[in-house]
């Protein structure tokens, strides 16, 4: 028995060697088994696992981009109880999902202060609570931006 990636399952698909394929249940799952013109074999992942499709209908739709659009499907040793049993927990991708969530979180919390800021800003030119500054004023806080910072410089290194 061979295994075979997805890309593998496409290339033989393409030159005509494989002659038909079965979705066989385990367990609560279904995995795809190949049946080429020399032997069998099965639909892996990355890891050389077989690929467990709980869904049939995912499996016929990687199927059927493979290029196959029938199969035979043996449903003798499905056991859709087991769903709950063979569910392994992830908590890499759960913490990972949180870490997600909070970033994104983050981002909004950050945009709105920005927006609002922004707006404030604007709304101070319309109401004269705030000015436009002079190219010489910009300049001359500059200026006073660098003296300080080459101030603090010089109090470090001394």
């Amino acid at each position: 028995m061979q295994n075979l990636n997805l890309e593998q399952l496409k290339a033989a698909t393409a030159a005509g060697g494989v002659t038909g394929i079965t979705l066989r249940g385990d367990g609560a799952a279904f995995v795809v088994r190949v049946h080429t013109q020399r032997d069998e074999g099965i639909l892996v992942t990355s890891k050389k696992q077989p690929r467990r499709f709980a869904d049939p209908r995912k499996a016929l739709q990687v199927l059927r981009a493979t290029g196959w659009n029938e199969c035979r499907i043996d449903a003798t040793q499905w056991r859709p109880e087991e769903r709950d049993v063979e569910k392994v927990a992830r908590p890499d991708r759960s913490a990972a999902l949180k870490a997600a969530h909070e970033a994104a979180q983050a981002d909004a919390d950050y945009d709105r202060w920005f927006r609002a800021k922004a707006q404030a800003a604007l709304d101070g030119l319309k109401d004269g609570t705030n000015r436009v500054l002079t190219d010489e004023e910009v300049q001359a806080h500059r200026t006073a931006l660098r003296a300080r910072l080459l101030a603090m410089q010089s109090a470090r290194s001394a």
